[in-house]
């Protein structure tokens, strides 16, 4: 077979919602099966190419490099790299995974692609597409990656998104070595953006109980007990009703960051830079569903109730943004678009941190998929429910609609007459659907409205037949392609139909089901598609073959069926029949019963058996099919026999293979037989369809049409030429069509299929064409015209007596009504119903005689129970006497008896288990207890005292105390030994110690025990007591702590037996008081008997709660319901009876010890006093006469009556108060001792308080030591953890200094090679003149201008050549320049330079020869330029990758020093832990030197010091201070005498010092003329007016003086003025004058510019040597002028020193 060509795909239909990506400006492409289909959305023209691989996995498209990328579907998959337009194989890329890629994604701008694996790889890898090999690959931490992104305008950055990811990678390169650093970033919760951590204030304040700093604070990871990868991954979140945000869709922002939309509907930002995320919006804070989780339905109905209406009034459209509508993003200049569940495209606008919707439009179907064209026109969006649209953003809320072939999965496909040019399919959900062959368009569809099953065509019509779930069969006109309809509808199967097969002429159709039978319909129109029999298959109908071996001959029909349990097994039975060509023109001579069933013996029908379980069958000529085994996936070929089998199970009746050829992978499949019968076709759930010729059938040939993942081909057929094979997938909703490339030999074997087609269609053309006129005037076929459901007239009127109570009431026979059919039924029930009332027909006249005999008999029986009912009750008959069915009366009473017995079982089923599980509460929690719980209550008051339940210790637990208990001995003697070796008495030391030490010894040793303060609790004094305890001051170690845990437990249950042991003790006495209450009780009701007192008496008893064993005893009087008593029982009962009533009667009998008894002593053995008193004294038989008629011996007998009873009831009142004193008696007896009782139970009570207080002391203490061993594994796992980060971080630091040492030598040897390049591209620059050395100077200057000479830079398009239209304004990304290491750019370049080639760029006078020689030149020139560019750029990533390598190794080195800090830190806690024990104290009011705060108090900062050191330290203390106080006193005595003494003596300092300058100013006065004058003069007073008068002149002088100098002031100031009035008229003179002189300069200097020109060159050379020499001049003269003013400060300098004191007379 594989000679005669091979098979491809023509065309394939079918989008399941996957991504739809732009490859280019106008082409769309998708994944569509086994291939991927390109569609122009200018055109709609599609074409589709097949993958090389074993189906299509993932793939991704480059808009800008037109590339496509896809994985296939298989075992270490490959990647393969195609270009667009042509679908060229660029490269291959294998070893990246072992099972499945889960992300695929190209570079924007450089020859890179990334991938992403699934499990069990979990790796991100990167590949070069152009030479197929793989730089490098890193592990994502096994986590699952969804998508994968490039940012658009930096390469080196690249996303990966996934349900707990959001990692930005780093790709480093340095030439031909690539590495990723990854950038993780912690997902948020969906809460977290209304979440923040609790202040120092708002947190809870625990003072702690451990008197010291330290606080042990261990990692999450530690606490939780992890260690390795768990441990960093680890996130200690523990409420379960709290998750993280889980990402579903991301894109790049024109910054460099990313939205992430998640599943959840929240939108993140994720900056690159600062590695933050935000959340920018979240739906639960709108909703509010962080204020509570729990909510009833009501309130959540409520809640949804309210969110819609105000969302619907709301003009803030944000709100509709809710959970899965940001599946999808794709980024626009105008916004963020975005897609999701609810099939609204949202506009986003989120430019100021603020998520508003500034647009929107409403798919009517979910959004899967979201892309835009490279020039960001349009936008394609996909859906699940097989549609695209196209959405222009410039003209929003409208999208043109590219796709819409309705989705989902196909579930059947058949060609349509003639059966080469239309075919048709149909959907799981009844969607039917015309296509056709040659340009694979959809020509019309129909919905069903019913889910479909199965589906063929008739050759004989243009009908197609469609099988449903619930049984039905559609028959569908197809005349009109354009317009289908619905014929007719046939209700055939009660269950789905799984089997409808045509025979090859269109004249049966062929149903099969798993209800038992196999139906044949007529297929012809004109027959109105009469159902003509049926024949019983046993089982589920498998497959249905026919073959037809000569032309309007008897069709034969292979039939395969399925009777085992497992349905999936295959098919393990068939049968043959021939049904002939006149079958319908004489039905009822095949008819074997009413229920159409064909005779077996006239169809040739035979039962035979499969060897091994086959799936599908090809029957053809000569009594040969094949079919494949579903065990070993092979390929069967089998003969009918000839004969039937005489018995059904023999070994004649099992079908042996013939052949067995190569077959499948998976089992299961079909089977196909072309028209021609020479080629045969397969199809498995493997997804592969084999193609062989029946004579070559071990040489198939193979084509991969859908995936196995999908479940591989669901159906598939062969046009009736077999030019073409049409499969369709199981799951994947893609209907596919492959057609033949013959090679030469095929060509000329196809000819007979094609000529067998012709022959057919010939044979078949008038047929058909008088069929479809036919069934063109055939109605449409709807609801109305199926069998409407009957209803009685009693159902419509509601509840009425039955028939049955009418015909009793009226005495006559009631008639069973003939059954109605109900809604829709099956044909099956048609036929049945028919057959009963043709019964009913033939047998009335029968039935109507049996009614009336049944009628005279009831009659009889009525009148026999109403004479009945007259007799005696003895007489009576039973009703059940009557019943004349005795029969059904026994059916009636078993089936009584039956339910009876089922009803007994059950119960005592569950009584069995209330029983078990009450001896398992029972063993559990009673018998296992050694001391059972019980307590006891007082008598007088309200309290009660339980003791401790306490189970027996298990043999772990004693054999744990056994040997902790030896341990502590074998520790105690060893310690006791070393004490006697090691401690020696110090020698010398013969002085006795004082008496505070004696005391501080005493009070520290004591007698040699701890006391209960040290010990933490007062064990010992409750039955707790254990010298081998540890000190709480010695226990360090893991194990100490672990023993005295034990030794704790230990005590625990010693005290609590000891005090059970008191309890039992008052428990007893309760008893023994309860007994002699008893006992007393007694004699008080005798008492109150003798005293006719009706008091009630006080009888204490103990309840449940003091003997709870009466919970394990049910008496009689809790039973409120009466016992039931079976027959055994009762009859036993009977008999017990029947002996005590014989007992009794015989104890009636003559009693001779009762008779003597009664005669000798009254019928009692002792006489007691109070029976004596009861007897009243015996009435003399006269006093019945008057008295007067008495006699004296009477009378005397009469006052003897009256002693007797006064001495009677005298005694009967002593004994009365007797009584009375007695009862009193024992009533106070009882109240003491019950009193006494109590006390003793309140003792008993105080004693259980202490107790539960020291059974508190000692759990506490278990408690802190298991705190402790807890802290301690909790720091193992820590420093575990630390010390593995620890080698992990060092290896790293191995690698990374490899790494380091490796990228500098590669940067060094690079180096070299760009110095060698640079040197190079230099020299071809200086050597540019020697190349022409014949062309003159000028114009090689000329031709080296243009050598130099490059092309301007170019923008580059979506094709990577010069942009053909302005698409930067939709872009968000804009157009970003070449890169020199990009192929386009060097291609860009000979572009330009081809331009710049041109001849008419060459100069004048340049030879063309010379013109190409410098063009050759200048490319030689640009190249190397260009090759400099791209080392350089190389060098440069070199340079930054050595540099990020060192980084790296600079980061772990830090890291490994933090690291051994940690563990440093780590274990400098755990040693300070294990020496700052927590200590437990016991201490008296006053012990405690700290002021209490709250309940709990803080000694954080508190010490513990020994009272005898508080008590030394006090006596210290006073002693100082009384020194300090005595010195005090004596030094302030001693300073107060120095104080005066120095007082006096400053005293007499200032008296000196005063003296001596009264002294001192005696010396010096100088005697002057006035002194001398008033010394000598005696008149001071007229000397005195005298100097008066001398001054008084002088003023008046100097007055006059002034006066005169005011007057010249003012004449000279009256001058000035004057002056300046003639300045003033000067100055306006002269600025007339210089306005003057401004415009005759203007016009001199103007003529001056004039005749510049005309002067000669010398006479402005001489005038620029005149300035220039002038200006030196100038220079000169300023530098002397310099040197002067410094030879003239040093003088002055010079002249200060010499004569300072002349200088300082000048000043």
């Amino acid at each position: 077979m594989d000679s005669i060509g091979t098979l491809d795909l023509a065309w394939a239909q079918g989008y399941n919602g996957s991504d739809a990506l732009f490859i280019n400006r106008n082409t769309l492409c998708h994944v569509c099966g086994t291939g991927i289909k390109f569609i122009d959305v200018t055109t709609h023209r599609e074409s589709i190419h097949p993958s090389p691989g074993e189906g299509i996995g993932v793939f991704t498209v480059s808009g800008s490099m037109h590339l496509v990328a896809f994985t296939e579907m298989c075992l270490n998959p490959r990647i393969f790299v195609y270009s667009y337009p042509g679908f060229t194989q660029k490269a291959v890329c294998q070893g990246g995974t072992k099972l499945e890629y889960s992300a695929l994604a190209f570079s924007h701008t450089h020859p890179y692609l990334a991938s992403c694996s699934a499990i069990p790889n979990f790796t991100l890898t990167l590949w070069n597409w152009e030479t197929g090999s793989l730089l490098c690959s890193k592990s994502m931490w096994g986590l699952q990656a969804n998508h994968i992104s490039f940012n658009p305008t930096d390469w080196h950055k690249l996303c990966v998104i996934g349900p707990k990811q959001m990692t930005v990678w780093t790709i480093e390169q340095a030439d031909k070595l690539y590495s990723l650093v990854p950038s993780k970033t912690r997902l948020p919760y969906c809460d977290e953006a209304k979440t923040r951590p609790l202040t120092p204030e708002e947190v809870p304040d625990r003072p702690a109980t451990q008197a010291g700093p330290l606080k042990i604070d261990p990692d999450k990871a530690a606490v939780a007990g992890l260690v390795g990868e768990p441990a960093e991954t680890f996130d200690a979140n523990f409420d379960e009703n709290r998750r993280k945000v889980a990402p579903a869709s991301m894109c790049w922002t024109t910054t460099g960051d990313i939205y992430c939309g998640c599943e959840g509907g929240q939108l993140l930002k994720y900056d690159t830079e600062t590695q933050m995320v935000n959340m920018m919006y979240n739906p639960e804070e709108k909703t509010g569903g962080g204020a509570s989780r729990v909510a009833s339905a009501d309130g959540l109905s409520r809640m949804a109730t309210v969110l819609d209406e105000e969302e619907a009034k709301s003009p803030n459209k944000s709100l509709s943004i809710k959970e899965g509508t940001l599946n999808c993003l794709a980024l626009h200049r105008e916004g963020l678009f975005a897609g999701g569940e609810d099939g609204i495209l949202r506009c986003l606008d989120v430019a100021h941190g603020v998520v508003q919707v500034s647009d929107s439009w409403d798919s009517g179907a979910a959004i899967s998929s979201l892309c835009w064209n490279t020039s960001y026109s349009k936008l394609a969006v996909g859906s699940p429910k097989g549609c695209i649209h196209l959405y222009d953003h410039s003209n929003p809320g409208t999208a043109d609609v590219l796709i819409d072939t309705h989705n989902g999965i196909f579930v059947a496909v058949a060609m349509m007459a003639p059966g080469t040019q239309h075919c048709v399919s149909v959907r799981q959900n009844g969607e039917v659907q015309v296509w056709s062959m040659e340009d694979n368009k959809l020509v019309s569809s129909l919905s069903l409205n019913k889910p479909a099953s199965c589906l063929a065509s008739s050759p004989s019509s243009h009908s197609v037949a469609v099988g449903t779930l619930n049984g039905h069969i559609f028959f569908l006109d197809l005349s009109n392609l354009e317009n289908p309809r619905i014929i007719q509808r046939l209700h055939i199967h009660q269950t789905p139909v799984q089997q409808l097969v045509y025979d090859e002429e269109g004249r049966y159709l062929f149903t099969g089901a798993d209800d038992g039978h196999v139906f044949v319909v007529d297929a012809r129109p004109s027959t109105g598609f009469n159902i003509l029999g049926q024949t019983p298959v046993e089982g589920l109908v498998v497959a249905i073959s026919t073959n037809t071996s000569e032309k309007h001959g008897p069709v034969k029909v292979l039939v395969t069926s399925n009777t085992t349990p497992d349905m999936t097994q295959g098919a393990n039975k068939c049968c043959q029949f021939d049904l002939p060509n006149d079958l319908a023109e004489d039905i009822d001579k095949f008819m074997a019963s009413a229920k159409c069933d064909f005779k077996e013996d006239a169809i040739g029908k035979m039962n035979l058996n499969f060897s091994v379980p086959c799936v599908g069958a090809a029957l053809t000529t000569g009594s040969v099919f094949y079919t494949l085994a579903y065990d070993t996936k092979q390929l069967h070929k089998l003969i009918l026999p000839d004969e039937a089998p005489k018995k059904a199970n023999n070994k004649a009746s099992y079908l042996q293979p013939q052949g067995e050829f190569p077959g499948h992978d998976l089992p299961g499949g079909s089977l196909n037989l072309s028209h021609h019968q020479k080629w045969l076709a397969s199809a498995s759930p493997d997804g592969r369809v084999l193609v062989r010729g029946v004579g070559a059938l071990d040489r198939p040939i193979m084509i991969q049409a859908h995936s196995f993942c999908s479940g591989g081909v669901k159906e598939m057929c062969l046009s009736t030429d077999a030019q073409a094979v049409l499969t369709c997938g199981a799951q994947d909703g893609i209907l596919a069509c492959y057609t033949w490339n013959y090679s030469n030999t095929g060509r000329s074997k196809a000819t007979s299929a094609i000529e067998a087609a012709r022959s057919q269609n010939a044979m078949l053309h008038a047929i058909r064409k008088r069929e479809d006129e036919v069934m063109s005037g055939m109605p449409d076929w709807n609801e109305a015209m199926s069998t409407p459901m009957s209803r009685s007239v009693s159902d419509m009127q509601g509840h009425k007596k039955t028939g049955v109570e009418l015909a009793i009431e009226k005495d006559e026979i009631y008639v069973t009504p003939t059954p109605t059919l109900t809604f829709d039924p099956t044909w099956m029930e048609v036929k049945e119903m028919e057959a009963l009332r043709e019964e009913d027909n033939q047998y009335s006249e029968l039935k109507s005689a049996l009614r009336s005999d049944i009628r005279d008999l009831r009659r009889t029986i009525q009148s026999m129970m109403k004479e009945n009912e007259t007799l005696p009750d003895i007489e009576q008959l039973g009703h059940d006497e009557f019943n004349l069915d005795s029969e059904e009366q026994q059916r009636l009473q078993e089936e009584g008896e039956a339910k009876v017995q089922e009803m007994r079982a059950n119960m005592e089923f569950e009584d069995l288990a209330k029983t078990y599980l009450r001896e398992v509460i029972k063993n559990e929690c009673w018998d296992s207890m050694l001391v059972k719980g019980r307590s006891i209550k007082a008598f007088h008051m309200n309290l009660e005292v339980g003791n401790y339940p306490m189970r027996d210790r298990t043999k772990k637990e004693k054999e744990e105390l056994a040997f902790v208990t030896k341990m502590r001995q074998i520790e105690a003697a060893e310690m006791a030994a070393r004490k006697e070796i090691i401690e020696v008495q110090p020698k010398g030391n013969n002085a006795k110690p004082s008496d505070g030490e004696d005391a501080d010894d005493e009070s520290e040793e004591g007698d040699g025990a701890e006391q209960p303060s040290t010990i933490g609790s007062l064990g010992a004094q409750y039955g707790g007591g254990n010298e081998l305890f540890y000190s709480q001051f010695e226990l360090h170690t893991r194990q100490q702590k672990r023993n005295q845990i034990i030794l704790l437990q230990d005590a625990i249950y010693r005290i609590k037996m000891s005090f059970n042991k008191d309890f039992d003790e008052v428990y007893r006495a309760r008893e023994q008081e309860i007994g002699r209450i008893n006992d007393r009780n007694q004699r008080i009701l005798k008492i109150m008997e003798d005293l006719t007192s009706k008091e009630e008496v006080w009888k204490p008893e103990m309840d449940s709660d003091e003997k709870p064993e009466k919970l394990l005893t049910v008496e009689d009087s809790e039973v409120k319901v009466e016992k039931f008593v079976t027959a055994e029982q009762k009859k036993k009962m009977e008999e017990e009876a029947a002996e005590e009533a014989e007992r009794k009667r015989r104890e009636k009998g003559d009693n001779a010890r009762d008779r003597a008894l009664d005669m000798m002593m009254g019928g009692v053995l002792e006489i007691k006093k109070e029976d004596e008193l009861k007897k009243d004294v015996p009435i003399p038989a006269f006093m019945t006469k008057p008295q007067d008629e008495w006699s004296e011996d009477e009378q005397k007998a009469h006052k003897e009556y009256e002693r007797k009873v006064k001495e009677l009831g005298e005694e009967r009142e002593k004994y009365r108060k007797t009584l009375e004193a007695e009862l009193k008696k024992i009533q106070t007896i009882i109240a003491d001792t019950t009193s006494n009782f109590d006390d003793r139970l309140t003792d008993l009570f105080h004693r259980k308080i202490k107790t539960e207080m020291v059974i508190y002391q000692e759990e506490l203490k278990i408690l802190r030591l298991n705190r402790e061993l807890l802290i301690e594994e909790e720091l193992d796992a820590q420093e575990e953890e630390l010390n593995r980060r620890l080698d992990a971080k060092k290896a790293l630091k191995a690698e990374t200094v490899q790494a380091v040492m490796k990228a500098k030598r590669m940067g060094d040897s690079y180096r070299d090679t760009y110095d060698i390049r640079v040197a190079e591209d230099k020299v071809l620059e200086k050597n540019f003149r020697k190349e022409f050395p014949e062309v003159h100077a000028v114009l090689v200057d000329q031709l080296f201008k243009l050598y130099r000479r490059r092309p301007r830079g170019q923008r580059r398009d979506q094709k990577g050549s010069v942009a053909e239209t302005p698409v930067g304004a939709a872009n968000p990304y804009g157009e970003r320049p070449l890169s020199a290491r990009q192929s386009n750019t060097t291609v860009a370049l000979m572009k330009g330079l081809d331009e710049l080639d041109h001849e008419s760029h060459c100069p004048e006078g340049i030879e063309p020869h010379v013109w190409t020689k410098m063009c050759n030149l200048r490319r030689t020139k640009a190249l190397s330029e260009q090759e400099v560019k791209v080392q350089a750029l190389t060098l440069a990533d070199m340079n930054a990758f050595q540099q990020h390598r060192q980084d790296e190794d600079d980061r772990l080195k830090i890291g490994i020093e933090e690291t051994n800090e940690a563990l440093t830190r780590l274990r400098e806690e755990r040693f300070q832990f294990n020496c700052n024990l927590d200590v437990q104290f016991l201490l008296k009011q006053g012990q405690v030197e700290v002021d209490s705060g709250p309940f709990i108090h803080d000694f954080i900062d508190s010490i513990l010091i020994h009272r005898g050191v508080v008590e030394d330290l006090n006596g210290s203390i006073r002693q100082l201070g009384e020194q300090k106080i005595a010195a005090m006193t004596e030094s302030k005595d001693f300073r107060k005498g120095i104080h005066i003494l120095e007082w006096e003596h400053k005293k007499m300092v200032m008296q000196i010092e005063d003296l001596l300058n009264k002294a001192r100013t005696i010396q010096m006065l100088k005697v002057s003329r006035d002194l001398q004058t008033f010394l000598h003069s005696e008149d001071h007073e007229a000397r005195r007016q005298q100097e008066i008068s001398t001054l008084e002149s002088t003023l008046e002088n100097q007055r006059s003086h002034h006066e005169k100098a005011c007057e010249e002031r003012k004449k000279i100031l009256k001058g000035l003025r004057q002056t300046i009035k003639g300045k003033e008229k000067n100055n306006s003179t002269l600025d007339n004058d210089l306005d003057e002189m401004n415009v005759s300069v203007a016009e001199r200097k103007h003529i001056n510019e004039v005749n510049a020109a005309m002067r000669n060159v010398g006479g402005s050379a001489q005038r620029m040597k005149d300035i220039v020499q002038r200006r030196k001049l100038v220079d000169l003269a300023k530098a002397q002028a310099q040197e002067v003013a410094v030879l003239r400060a040093e003088v002055e300098r010079l002249r200060m020193r010499t004569f300072p004191a002349l200088v300082q007379v000048e000043r």
